[in-house]
């Protein structure tokens, strides 16, 4: 028992270590998602260049093999063909290399073998290759972030807007909490959606949901309004990141101060439409959400009802938005 504790810290130390290469290679233009609950995928990185989610898998040894990397994948733990598999050592070496392949590539080139009844992939790697099924594939630690960007890191910052990058205010920080994990309990209950959170928190989309029946994505911000004295809540939605987010969704809930809990109606608003429904205040767009209001307003139809939020998300992740995370 010891040991198997033993592998699955040394495999999290790999987790985290990995991140936080891609993190400081990339100068910010890669952040990492994780996973609330694991369903087989370790992270999911967002490109910021082009706002591709890519689903991102880490398997590691503890030491070399006669002078090279072994891993024993088992086959259901390959959840996605196009899933990043990296494959590393968890030592720190020089000259270390790391297997960088798609789940669908890595199926096709290993070999298939059966481990007491339980069906894995092996494949065996080299720090120093020559000729290997496997060369295409190993990328120098130091190049991780760049060879997922596709370019050089100061060259994608180059193509950020400045703002994306600094961190969020928040100015209330315990109702925004509560509400991002409202929300989180809502998907939750839905076996369908798998969730994760960004590390850390500086874009637009604070929640990350995955559909893991098709493999789209939907971004969610969430944002909760304490409604006021006039039955409406003020929402302020940061512009930075906008332009990038064709997969992103606002999710605006009402908190009753009176009654300690949240209104049953909800707004849920793609991020296109966002400056089409609010006003232009500066680096914000604010919106103002009244859940009693009967009158017509330009929120109308993006008002649902709280109790319906998992289908909702569900259909966002099918939308034609969420393709281009795919």
């Amino acid at each position: 028992m010891l040991e198997g504790r033993n592998t699955s810290a040394s495999g999290q130390a790999l987790e985290f270590f990995i991140w936080g290469h891609l993190i400081r290679q990339s100068l910010g233009a890669l952040h990492v998602f994780l996973p609330l609950l694991d369903r087989g995928l370790d992270a999911v990185l967002h490109r910021l260049t082009d706002g591709r989610y890519i689903p991102i898998q880490v398997k590691g040894r503890s030491e070399l093999i006669d002078g090279k990397v072994h891993l024993v994948v088992s086959a259901d733990s390959l959840v996605d063909d196009n899933a990043l598999l990296i494959g590393s050592l968890i030592q720190d070496i020089e000259g270390q290399l790391d297997l960088v392949i798609h789940e669908g590539d890595f199926r096709r080139l290993a070999s298939r073998q059966l481990d007491q009844r339980r069906e894995v992939y092996e494949a065996y790697f080299s720090m120093h290759p020559s000729r290997s099924r496997w060369r295409p594939y190993l990328v120098p630690r130091t190049q991780l972030a760049e060879h997922i960007l596709g370019m050089s890191a100061p060259e994608a910052v180059s193509r950020l807007d400045p703002d994306l990058l600094k961190p969020s205010e928040r100015h209330t920080p315990w109702l925004g909490f509560l509400g991002e994990e409202e929300v989180i309990r809502r998907l939750a209950a839905s076996k369908r959606l798998d969730l994760f959170r960004p590390f850390p928190d500086l874009e637009i989309v604070e929640v990350l949901v995955r559909d893991n029946v098709s493999g789209a994505f939907a971004g969610l911000q969430v944002k909760t309004a304490t409604i006021g004295r006039k039955g409406e809540g003020e929402i302020h939605i940061r512009k930075a990141g906008l332009g990038l987010a064709g997969n992103a969704w606002l999710v605006g809930l009402a908190w009753w101060d009176e009654t300690s809990e949240f209104d049953p109606e909800c707004i849920v608003v793609p991020a296109a439409d966002i400056p089409k429904v609010g006003t232009d205040v500066g680096g914000t767009i604010q919106i103002l959400f009244n859940p009693k209001n009967p009158l017509p307003t330009r929120l109308d139809q993006y008002r649902h009802l709280l109790a319906d939020l998992d289908r909702m998300v569900l259909e966002a992740c099918s939308s034609k938005r969420s393709q281009m995370g795919c």
